[in-house]
């Protein structure tokens, strides 16, 4: 599955939007801290590279999606997928210019 393939779902699986980059790499940081005490291995790419290359990223309209294996063989996936999408015809869930989070 290509991650622009998420705008495929009803806009009802949004987790939040965002019309700014700064807000979109805020929430983030915010999302992947919740997840951060239950890694499974230490962090191997440190949150403020992960930042950086979302803030270079969603401007472009790439996608930046980040997954962790956790505890207790759990998965964590935090993604933001830009809308529109340069990498799938699917129409934006609802009208957003900078990025659209998809749980």
């Amino acid at each position: 599955m290509r991650t622009g393939d998420w705008l495929a779902k009803p806009a009802s699986r949004l987790a939040a939007t965002f019309d700014d980059v700064q807000q979109a790499r805020e929430w983030l940081a915010a999302e992947y801290g919740k997840v951060r005490d239950a890694l499974l291995l230490p962090e191997r790419i440190p949150l403020e590279d992960r930042l950086e290359y979302a803030l270079d990223a969603l401007p472009r309209g790439v996608d930046v999606q980040w997954g962790e294996w956790l505890q207790g063989g759990r998965f964590a996936s935090i993604g933001v997928i830009c809308c529109p999408n340069r990498h799938v015809p699917h129409p934006c869930p609802i009208r957003r210019s900078v990025g659209t989070v998809m749980p």
